[in-house]
Formats: structure tokens, C-alpha cells, sequence
């Protein structure tokens, strides 16, 4: 909530977890400036005037635009995997600068469904980690064949990586302001669907001939193309 109080702006929260965070974690005081965001792009920088267990004031000392999106907007279609192990891609993507996250129902994959609430909790606090100014999206897993059916999805030159593909180097995609990364789950992308990205013309690209875990992968070339 934000309001004007003897002509300064200020700005007060109530959210349990951030005040929380706040004064356990971070160990802020009155007095203290802090740095908020509304995931949109913008920063406030704020001194805090009130800090209690249920609420939090401050006042507005600047806003200025936050640190940008790299150029290149990547959506990350990761098949899923292990919990652990795809929360620490959502982690490690979002430090990077990933745009979007879609969660990916493949042949192989062990499991169906995805904490939603926890997923987005661990985008919000990497984005906070990193110093980015924009939330990624993630979306609700979908079967990859309703994917490739998507025209927007086909729109985001949509690549995909597996063992046997074209090696990979990053002139392949030069030029490219938005790619949509296609990682298959423990075990690879099945033949059908392998045969199904050719139908579509998805290019299908390789880091190498070692074999890669899905979430070694999938870091590895959000690397390659956002560092």
C-alpha cells in the first residue's frame, strides 16, 4: 500500500513472511534502507520508519527502473524431474536471467504434477538473490504435444537438446531475441518424440557426447546464452 504523508511517499506492508524475513532473517532495524520491488521492473529504494511483527512502514527515497532482462527472452521448457532437482533449476535459471519456466509432461517423466506455490516462492527469492527487477513467469506443467501445438510456443524458435543432435554453438541461434529451450526429463526425450520435433522442423541440438543430467543441462545452456 502506498500513500503521501507530509508530502513523502510511503509505503507500508503487512505480509506475515516479509516481516518475518525482514527482522529473524535479514535482521533489519528502523533506519535501515531497503530495496523493494514489485517484480514488474521497477525498484523502490525506502528507509524503514516502522518495523513490528505485523507491519512495516517506510519511506520512498527513490524509484528507478531495476536491472533488465538480458536481450535474449528464454523460456525454459524443462521436462519434470525430481523435485529437488527442479527446484534448484528454477533457482539457478531465475539467478541467470531465464524469462519464463513451463514445467513439461514427456513420455519419460517420473512425475505429473508440481507445487505450484512453492515453485513461485523460489523464482521470487532468486529474482530478490540476483537483483533483478522482473519475476519470471512459471506456468502449470503441460503435456509436451499440447506445447508444440501452441502457435506462440512455436513462435519462440523452439529448440530442443538431445544426445544424438547437431553439436551445439551459440552462432546457431545468433540473432535470435527470444528462444524457447526444450530439456527432456532422466532418460531423454523418447524416439516418438524425437521424430515429432523433426514433423515440427525443432531444431535438435547436443552439448556434447557425455551424458548430462536433465538439470546439468538444462543450467548449462541457459549459461551459454545468457552469460
Amino acid at each position: 500500500m502506498e500513500e503521501e504523508i507530509s508530502g513523502k511517499e510511503r509505503i507500508s506492508l503487512a505480509n506475515p513472511e516479509l516481516l518475518h524475513q525482514m527482522s529473524k532473517v535479514f535482521r533489519f532495524q528502523v533506519g535501515d534502507t531497503v530495496i523493494l520491488f514489485n517484480g514488474t521492473g521497477s525498484e523502490t529504494v525506502c528507509e524503514i520508519t516502522l518495523l513490528t511483527k505485523k507491519v512495516a512502514e517506510f519511506s520512498v527515497l527513490e524509484k528507478r527502473e531495476g536491472l533488465a532482462r538480458p536481450k535474449t527472452q528464454i523460456a525454459l521448457y524443462l521436462s519434470l524431474i525430481k523435485k529437488d532437482n527442479f527446484e534448484w533449476v528454477l533457482q539457478k535459471g531465475t539467478e541467470l536471467g531465464v524469462t519464463r519456466f513451463v514445467p513439461v509432461i514427456s513420455e519419460r517423466s517420473e512425475k505429473k504434477d508440481l507445487n505450484m506455490a512453492r515453485a513461485k516462492k523460489i523464482v521470487v527469492e532468486a529474482t530478490e538473490q540476483s537483483g533483478w527487477a522482473n519475476v519470471p513467469e512459471i506456468g502449470e506443467p503441460v503435456s509436451l504435444a499440447d506445447i508444440l501445438e501452441q502457435k506462440d510456443a512455436v513462435s519462440e524458435n523452439l529448440v530442443a537438446f538431445h544426445l544424438e543432435g547437431t553439436p551445439f554453438e551459440k552462432s546457431l541461434v545468433a540473432g535470435k531475441t527470444s528462444l524457447g529451450i526444450l530439456i527432456g526429463p532422466e532418460g531423454g526425450f523418447s524416439e516418438k518424440e524425437i521424430e515429432l520435433f523433426k514433423s515440427k522442423n525443432i531444431p535438435i541440438y547436443s552439448l556434447g557426447k557425455q551424458t548430462l543430467r536433465a538439470e546439468t543441462a538444462a543450467v548449462a545452456i541457459a549459461s551459454l546464452l545468457l552469460l
